[in-house]
Protein backbone atom coordinates (compact mmCIF):
# COMPACT_ATOMS: atom_id res chain seq x y z
CA UNK A 1 0.00 0.00 0.00
CA UNK A 2 1.29 3.53 -0.84
CA UNK A 3 1.14 6.42 1.22
CA UNK A 4 -1.03 8.61 -0.41
CA UNK A 5 0.08 12.64 -1.25
CA UNK A 6 -2.83 13.94 0.66
CA UNK A 7 -2.24 11.33 3.64
CA UNK A 8 1.37 12.11 3.94
CA UNK A 9 0.60 16.09 3.91
CA UNK A 10 -2.11 15.96 6.48
CA UNK A 11 -0.15 13.41 8.93
CA UNK A 12 2.98 15.62 9.49
CA UNK A 13 5.45 13.96 12.19
CA UNK A 14 7.78 15.43 14.22
CA UNK A 15 10.59 13.72 13.25
CA UNK A 16 14.35 15.37 13.83
CA UNK A 17 15.86 17.90 11.60
CA UNK A 18 16.48 17.92 7.72
CA UNK A 19 20.00 20.27 7.82
CA UNK A 20 20.99 21.85 4.36
CA UNK A 21 24.66 22.44 3.50
CA UNK A 22 25.06 25.33 0.48
CA UNK A 23 28.18 26.06 -0.89
CA UNK A 24 28.74 28.31 -4.18
CA UNK A 25 27.24 25.83 -6.75
CA UNK A 26 24.13 26.46 -4.95
CA UNK A 27 23.90 29.93 -6.04
CA UNK A 28 25.49 29.21 -9.42
CA UNK A 29 22.48 26.76 -9.79
CA UNK A 30 19.99 28.76 -9.03
CA UNK A 31 21.44 32.00 -11.29
CA UNK A 32 23.15 29.92 -13.91
CA UNK A 33 22.95 32.77 -16.14
CA UNK A 34 23.17 35.87 -13.27
CA UNK A 35 21.29 37.52 -11.12
CA UNK A 36 18.72 40.05 -11.50
CA UNK A 37 21.37 42.42 -13.18
CA UNK A 38 22.63 39.42 -15.07
CA UNK A 39 26.00 39.22 -12.49
CA UNK A 40 27.57 35.99 -12.67
CA UNK A 41 28.08 34.31 -9.55
CA UNK A 42 31.66 33.16 -8.45
CA UNK A 43 33.31 30.34 -7.45
CA UNK A 44 36.29 30.16 -5.70
CA UNK A 45 38.59 29.29 -8.94
CA UNK A 46 37.02 32.25 -11.48
CA UNK A 47 36.45 34.65 -8.46
CA UNK A 48 39.51 37.04 -9.52
CA UNK A 49 38.64 37.19 -12.49
CA UNK A 50 34.74 37.76 -12.15
CA UNK A 51 35.23 40.07 -9.30
CA UNK A 52 37.70 42.16 -11.13
CA UNK A 53 40.43 41.72 -8.77
CA UNK A 54 43.41 41.46 -11.29
CA UNK A 55 44.42 45.29 -11.59
CA UNK A 56 44.97 44.70 -7.88
CA UNK A 57 47.12 41.80 -7.64
CA UNK A 58 48.80 42.78 -10.61
CA UNK A 59 50.62 45.19 -8.10
CA UNK A 60 51.91 42.49 -5.70
CA UNK A 61 54.44 39.56 -6.57
CA UNK A 62 52.45 36.56 -6.08
CA UNK A 63 52.58 32.84 -6.85
CA UNK A 64 50.56 31.70 -9.96
CA UNK A 65 48.22 30.72 -7.82
CA UNK A 66 46.48 34.11 -8.31
CA UNK A 67 45.40 32.92 -11.46
CA UNK A 68 44.12 29.35 -10.26
CA UNK A 69 42.34 29.89 -6.44
CA UNK A 70 41.64 32.70 -4.73
CA UNK A 71 41.89 31.36 -1.08
CA UNK A 72 45.63 30.52 -1.66
CA UNK A 73 45.95 34.26 -3.16
CA UNK A 74 44.28 35.78 -0.24
CA UNK A 75 46.04 33.23 2.43
CA UNK A 76 49.64 34.77 0.72
CA UNK A 77 48.35 38.47 0.62
CA UNK A 78 47.73 38.36 4.00
CA UNK A 79 50.46 36.16 5.33
CA UNK A 80 52.45 39.37 4.08
CA UNK A 81 52.34 42.79 6.38
CA UNK A 82 53.49 45.07 3.49
CA UNK A 83 50.46 43.91 1.42
CA UNK A 84 48.00 45.19 4.10
CA UNK A 85 46.47 47.64 1.69
CA UNK A 86 46.03 45.37 -1.04
CA UNK A 87 44.24 43.07 1.54
CA UNK A 88 41.85 45.98 1.95
CA UNK A 89 40.84 46.84 -1.33
CA UNK A 90 40.87 42.97 -2.36
CA UNK A 91 38.25 42.70 0.81
CA UNK A 92 36.23 46.03 -0.57
CA UNK A 93 36.18 45.23 -3.75
CA UNK A 94 34.60 41.52 -2.94
CA UNK A 95 32.01 42.69 -0.43
CA UNK A 96 30.97 45.76 -2.50
CA UNK A 97 30.51 43.14 -5.30
CA UNK A 98 28.46 40.58 -3.39
CA UNK A 99 26.21 43.32 -1.71
CA UNK A 100 25.36 43.99 -5.34
CA UNK A 101 23.61 40.74 -6.19
CA UNK A 102 20.34 40.84 -6.06
CA UNK A 103 17.42 38.46 -6.41
CA UNK A 104 14.55 38.76 -9.51
CA UNK A 105 10.90 39.18 -8.70
CA UNK A 106 10.54 35.94 -9.49
CA UNK A 107 9.88 32.67 -8.01
CA UNK A 108 13.96 31.44 -7.54
CA UNK A 109 15.23 28.25 -6.24
CA UNK A 110 16.29 29.65 -2.86
CA UNK A 111 12.51 30.42 -2.03
CA UNK A 112 11.70 27.10 -2.99
CA UNK A 113 14.28 25.76 -0.35
CA UNK A 114 13.05 27.77 2.28
CA UNK A 115 9.65 27.10 1.72
CA UNK A 116 10.32 23.39 1.18
CA UNK A 117 11.32 23.07 5.19
CA UNK A 118 10.07 23.49 8.59
CA UNK A 119 10.81 25.39 11.57
CA UNK A 120 12.09 22.37 13.07
CA UNK A 121 15.15 22.30 9.77
CA UNK A 122 17.59 24.43 9.36
CA UNK A 123 20.15 25.79 6.42
CA UNK A 124 23.68 26.60 6.75
CA UNK A 125 25.55 28.66 4.29
CA UNK A 126 29.31 29.10 3.54
CA UNK A 127 27.86 31.81 0.67
CA UNK A 128 28.75 35.27 0.63
CA UNK A 129 25.94 36.35 -1.15
CA UNK A 130 22.71 37.73 -0.37
CA UNK A 131 20.42 34.88 -1.90
CA UNK A 132 19.48 33.25 1.29
CA UNK A 133 18.65 35.99 3.79
CA UNK A 134 16.75 38.01 1.01
CA UNK A 135 14.65 34.82 -0.14
CA UNK A 136 14.08 34.49 3.76
CA UNK A 137 12.67 38.00 4.17
CA UNK A 138 10.50 37.82 1.37
CA UNK A 139 9.10 34.40 2.46
CA UNK A 140 9.03 35.23 6.16
CA UNK A 141 5.36 36.61 6.64
CA UNK A 142 3.96 33.69 4.14
CA UNK A 143 5.07 30.42 5.98
CA UNK A 144 6.75 29.17 8.72
CA UNK A 145 10.81 28.93 7.51
CA UNK A 146 13.62 26.73 8.92
CA UNK A 147 16.31 28.68 10.86
CA UNK A 148 19.66 30.16 8.70
CA UNK A 149 22.86 30.10 9.33
CA UNK A 150 26.23 32.09 8.18
CA UNK A 151 29.26 30.02 8.48
CA UNK A 152 31.63 32.23 6.97
CA UNK A 153 29.57 35.61 7.35
CA UNK A 154 27.64 37.41 4.61
CA UNK A 155 27.09 40.61 3.12
CA UNK A 156 23.54 41.14 4.13
CA UNK A 157 23.90 40.59 7.98
CA UNK A 158 25.57 42.46 11.06
CA UNK A 159 25.29 41.02 14.25
CA UNK A 160 26.08 42.66 18.01
CA UNK A 161 29.37 41.36 19.89
CA UNK A 162 28.03 41.88 22.91
CA UNK A 163 25.04 39.94 22.88
CA UNK A 164 23.35 36.97 20.75
CA UNK A 165 21.69 39.30 18.46
CA UNK A 166 22.28 39.06 14.20
CA UNK A 167 19.83 41.33 11.78
CA UNK A 168 20.53 43.58 8.31
CA UNK A 169 23.30 44.88 8.02
CA UNK A 170 23.57 48.68 9.78
CA UNK A 171 20.26 47.47 11.80
CA UNK A 172 21.09 47.99 15.73
CA UNK A 173 21.03 45.64 18.49
CA UNK A 174 17.30 45.64 19.78
CA UNK A 175 19.36 44.98 23.77
CA UNK A 176 21.85 47.69 23.69
CA UNK A 177 21.02 50.01 20.21
CA UNK A 178 23.84 49.95 18.89
CA UNK A 179 24.81 49.44 15.46
CA UNK A 180 25.84 45.98 14.18
CA UNK A 181 28.89 45.38 13.50
CA UNK A 182 29.77 43.54 10.17
CA UNK A 183 30.58 39.99 10.25
CA UNK A 184 33.98 39.40 8.37
CA UNK A 185 33.70 37.36 5.22
CA UNK A 186 37.55 36.38 4.41
CA UNK A 187 39.75 33.99 6.87
CA UNK A 188 43.20 33.06 5.54
CA UNK A 189 44.05 29.64 4.08
CA UNK A 190 45.68 27.69 6.81
CA UNK A 191 44.43 29.70 9.78
CA UNK A 192 40.76 29.69 9.70
CA UNK A 193 39.55 30.48 12.83
CA UNK A 194 35.99 30.63 13.13
CA UNK A 195 36.12 31.06 16.99
CA UNK A 196 37.58 34.60 17.41
CA UNK A 197 33.80 36.44 15.91
CA UNK A 198 31.17 35.71 18.52
CA UNK A 199 28.46 35.60 15.46
CA UNK A 200 30.52 32.57 13.78
CA UNK A 201 31.33 30.92 16.69
CA UNK A 202 28.16 30.83 17.42
CA UNK A 203 26.61 29.68 14.20
CA UNK A 204 29.63 26.65 14.12
CA UNK A 205 28.37 25.55 17.33
CA UNK A 206 25.05 25.53 15.72
CA UNK A 207 26.04 23.35 13.44
CA UNK A 208 27.82 20.70 15.68
CA UNK A 209 23.91 20.17 17.41
CA UNK A 210 22.18 20.33 14.26
CA UNK A 211 23.97 18.37 12.47
CA UNK A 212 24.27 15.57 15.54
CA UNK A 213 20.61 15.45 15.39
CA UNK A 214 19.99 15.68 12.10
CA UNK A 215 17.66 13.01 10.00
CA UNK A 216 18.73 13.98 6.62
CA UNK A 217 21.38 16.29 5.30
CA UNK A 218 21.30 17.11 1.72
CA UNK A 219 24.86 19.23 0.47
CA UNK A 220 23.72 21.63 -2.22
CA UNK A 221 26.96 22.77 -4.55
CA UNK A 222 29.74 22.49 -1.78
CA UNK A 223 33.06 21.20 -2.70
CA UNK A 224 34.38 20.68 0.62
CA UNK A 225 37.72 22.37 -0.34
CA UNK A 226 40.76 20.90 1.25
CA UNK A 227 41.29 24.93 2.69
CA UNK A 228 38.14 23.64 5.30
CA UNK A 229 38.87 20.35 6.20
CA UNK A 230 39.17 21.00 9.60
CA UNK A 231 35.85 22.56 9.31
CA UNK A 232 34.36 19.42 7.59
CA UNK A 233 35.51 17.07 9.83
CA UNK A 234 34.08 19.24 12.52
CA UNK A 235 30.88 18.28 10.77
CA UNK A 236 31.44 15.20 10.23
CA UNK A 237 32.06 14.35 13.58
CA UNK A 238 28.74 15.76 14.66
CA UNK A 239 27.08 13.55 12.11
CA UNK A 240 28.03 10.66 13.31
CA UNK A 241 28.35 11.48 16.83
CA UNK A 242 24.84 10.21 17.67
CA UNK A 243 24.74 6.85 16.27
CA UNK A 244 25.53 5.04 13.68
CA UNK A 245 23.37 5.50 11.24
CA UNK A 246 20.88 2.76 10.60
CA UNK A 247 18.09 4.94 9.27
CA UNK A 248 19.54 8.47 8.48
CA UNK A 249 20.25 9.39 5.01
CA UNK A 250 22.27 11.94 2.84
CA UNK A 251 21.48 13.49 -0.19
CA UNK A 252 24.54 15.18 -2.54
CA UNK A 253 23.08 18.04 -5.23
CA UNK A 254 25.73 18.31 -7.39
CA UNK A 255 26.73 18.23 -11.17
CA UNK A 256 30.39 16.59 -10.89
CA UNK A 257 30.67 12.72 -11.69
CA UNK A 258 29.07 10.10 -9.23
CA UNK A 259 32.14 7.83 -8.38
CA UNK A 260 33.74 11.35 -7.50
CA UNK A 261 31.26 12.81 -5.03
CA UNK A 262 30.99 9.35 -3.49
CA UNK A 263 34.92 9.34 -3.30
CA UNK A 264 34.85 12.90 -1.89
CA UNK A 265 31.90 12.37 0.66
CA UNK A 266 32.15 8.70 1.85
CA UNK A 267 33.42 9.67 5.69
CA UNK A 268 29.96 11.24 5.80
CA UNK A 269 27.75 7.87 4.67
CA UNK A 270 29.38 5.06 7.07
CA UNK A 271 25.93 3.14 6.11
CA UNK A 272 25.78 4.03 2.21
CA UNK A 273 22.71 5.44 2.65
CA UNK A 274 23.08 8.48 0.10
CA UNK A 275 21.04 9.89 -2.88
CA UNK A 276 22.70 11.63 -5.60
CA UNK A 277 21.18 14.28 -7.95
CA UNK A 278 21.97 16.49 -10.51
CA UNK A 279 19.31 19.30 -9.80
CA UNK A 280 17.44 20.37 -6.98
CA UNK A 281 13.92 19.43 -8.68
CA UNK A 282 15.12 15.77 -8.60
CA UNK A 283 15.85 16.27 -4.80
CA UNK A 284 13.97 15.03 -1.63
CA UNK A 285 13.23 18.20 -0.80
CA UNK A 286 11.25 19.02 -4.14
CA UNK A 287 8.99 16.10 -4.09
CA UNK A 288 8.03 15.97 -0.65
CA UNK A 289 8.80 19.79 0.48
CA UNK A 290 7.82 20.18 4.06
CA UNK A 291 7.93 16.30 4.64
CA UNK A 292 11.16 14.59 2.99
CA UNK A 293 11.69 13.44 6.73
CA UNK A 294 8.33 11.47 6.50
CA UNK A 295 9.23 10.24 3.10
CA UNK A 296 12.06 8.32 4.00
CA UNK A 297 10.43 7.27 7.39
CA UNK A 298 7.37 5.63 6.33
CA UNK A 299 9.28 3.33 3.26
CA UNK A 300 12.04 2.25 6.21
CA UNK A 301 9.69 1.70 8.95
CA UNK A 302 6.05 0.49 7.66
CA UNK A 303 7.31 -0.71 4.03
CA UNK A 304 5.17 2.08 2.59
CA UNK A 305 6.26 3.88 -0.41
CA UNK A 306 5.11 7.76 -0.42
CA UNK A 307 3.22 9.10 -3.67
CA UNK A 308 5.53 12.60 -4.28
CA UNK A 309 3.55 16.05 -4.16
CA UNK A 310 6.67 17.95 -6.04
CA UNK A 311 6.85 22.16 -5.80
CA UNK A 312 5.15 23.49 -8.62
CA UNK A 313 7.20 24.82 -11.41
CA UNK A 314 5.84 28.25 -11.52
CA UNK A 315 7.76 31.41 -11.00
CA UNK A 316 5.18 33.42 -9.80
CA UNK A 317 6.46 33.58 -6.11
CA UNK A 318 3.20 33.87 -4.83
CA UNK A 319 1.65 31.14 -6.05
CA UNK A 320 4.49 29.28 -4.70
CA UNK A 321 4.13 30.88 -1.48
CA UNK A 322 0.44 29.68 -1.54
CA UNK A 323 1.46 25.98 -2.20
CA UNK A 324 3.53 25.71 0.89
CA UNK A 325 0.78 27.40 2.93
CA UNK A 326 -1.91 24.80 1.79
CA UNK A 327 0.42 22.57 3.16
CA UNK A 328 2.20 24.38 6.06
CA UNK A 329 -1.54 24.59 7.91
CA UNK A 330 -1.37 20.80 8.72
CA UNK A 331 1.81 21.05 10.94
CA UNK A 332 -0.06 23.74 13.45
CA UNK A 333 -0.60 20.50 15.74
CA UNK A 334 2.47 19.70 15.97
CA UNK A 335 3.81 23.32 17.05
Amino acid sequence: MIKTRQALIEDPSNLRPHIVLLGAGASRAAFPNGEAAGRPLPLMDDLINIVGLQPVLEQVRLEDSKEINFELTYGQLISEPTYARTVKEVEQRIDSYFSALSLPDEATLYDRLLVSLRPKDAVFTFNWDPFLFDAYQRNRSAVLLPEIFFLHGNVRIGACLDHDKWGARKDRCPQCLQQLADVPLLYPIGQKDYSANPYIRRNWDAAKILFRDAFTLTIFGYSAPSSDKDAIELLRSAWTARSDRTFEHIEIIDIAQQWFLYDHWSPFTPTHHYLFTRTFEQSRLARWPRRSCESLMYPMTQGQPCEDFPLPTTDNLAALQAFAKEISCHEEKLE
